[in-house]
């Protein structure tokens, strides 16, 4: 009877231990209790004894494998690819960090890359004192190639290539018509950005391309409202909860910022946060009402000053080769555009091949230097600009 009333003593004091706990003192406490009882449990997995606790952590491992296909099979009674062409791009690999499209889902997108670059600042530390530049984040240009055309073609078709992409103009216009071609910005950080000092850094930038574009010393004060509207979007407090910044105060690494313009000069501000394809989020962060604010964006990139000149060239020999009439695809190419090889003479020939022959599709593209590579040694240059003439003056003899 006495062993009986201790016990239930015992069970009551305990019970009025366990209600005196707060909540999270109850949830450590169940934590701790089940990580006790998982590494003191033990079960046997292939004839061989373990902790439960190091058999789960070994069923999440093996998860995450399947999750990214590495354990799928390779050979079926229907072949892999075959199977798989009936799902959608954004359904296959889960959990890889990119996600790879077919040829026929990447042609049914409408905006194209125009140019793509990289802006580093001083390294701090041994690096500064070497001269060393940290990556802070990639970038590139999209924007619809037929509109691109349409605005471009005009002022900047069959000009000396070098000069178009030298001249200043050129990326004034694509400043003046980005929001009739949708012209798009997208940013991936490559390393935790401090999100005040960035936005310090934004603000700075910003109100230098906005003076440049009004041709005023000094902005209205309806441009400094409209600017500083735009950069309060991106207030720690306020897009804390998106799930693109750590505790810290630093935007992850891996992020990607979208910018794009609308119609009416607009321009919407989107994130994706970093991660595993299953794990990405894209929230809004806000949209800008000031066609001014939309200009100084895009001339941060392209204007006088950019943050990354070398990108700035590319986005304009991009732009150069779409107001030409050419595309970025090899199965997007017209009638009557042709691959140029230049021979030791310097002479140019003009082959004619199907462009819808497969061996011409499936040269590697890279629009931004205006060349195809076959695997031989003799480089191919399409016809492009002088090119262009030349071929003019030989059709006419």
């Amino acid at each position: 009877m006495n062993g009986t009333t201790s016990t239930a003593e015992a069970d009551a004091s305990l019970q009025r231990q366990l209600e005196s706990l707060t909540p999270e003192q109850r949830d450590a406490l169940r934590a701790y209790a089940a990580d006790y009882v998982a590494r003191r449990s033990r079960v046997v997995v292939d004839g061989k004894s373990t902790s439960l606790k190091r058999f789960a952590r070994r069923v999440a491992e093996k998860k995450k494998l399947f999750e990214s296909g590495a354990m799928e099979e390779t050979v079926r009674t229907i072949p892999r690819w075959q199977l798989q062409q009936g799902i959608p791009a954004r359904e296959l690999r889960q959990g890889a960090y990119k996600q790879q499209l077919r040829d026929h889902e990447e042609a049914e997108l409408e905006l194209d890359r125009f140019g793509q670059g990289v802006v580093t600042s001083r390294a701090t530390g041994l690096g500064s004192l070497l001269g060393s530049r940290r990556r802070d984040f990639a970038w590139g240009i999209y924007a619809r190639a037929d509109d691109a055309e349409r605005v471009l073609h005009e002022a900047w078709a069959e000009r000396d290539q070098q000069q178009a992409v030298a001249s200043e103009d050129l990326y004034l216009d694509i400043v003046r018509y980005a929001h009739q071609m949708e012209l798009t910005l997208i940013a991936l950080t490559s390393r935790p950005l401090p999100l005040a000092a960035t936005r310090q850094q934004l603000a700075g930038k910003l109100e230098a391309s906005m003076q440049r574009l009004s041709g005023k010393a000094e902005l209205a004060p309806k441009a400094k409202a409209d600017l500083q509207q735009f950069v309060s979007m991106f207030n720690d407090n306020r897009v804390a909860p998106a799930g693109w910044m750590d505790g810290a105060g630093n935007v992850r690494e891996g992020t990607h910022f979208l910018f794009s313009t609308t119609p009416e000069g607009h321009l919407v501000a989107e994130a994706i946060t970093p991660g595993r394809l299953k794990e990405r989020k894209t929230s809004r962060i806000c949209v800008n009402q000031s066609p001014l604010v939309t200009a100084s964006v895009f001339d941060m990139f392209l204007g006088p000053q950019p943050l990354d000149e070398h990108g700035k060239q590319d986005v304009g020999h991009g732009m150069v080769w779409a107001a030409n009439g050419f595309r970025f695809r090899p199965w997007e190419m017209r009638p009557g555009q042709y691959v140029a090889a230049k021979g030791p003479d310097g002479r140019l020939t003009y082959p004619k091949p199907d462009p819808q022959q497969e061996e011409c599709m499936a040269l590697p593209l890279r629009p931004s230097v205006f060349q195809l590579l076959d695997e031989g040694t003799r480089p191919l240059q399409r016809m492009l600009l002088d090119s262009i003439q030349a071929a003019a003056a030989v059709d006419a003899s």
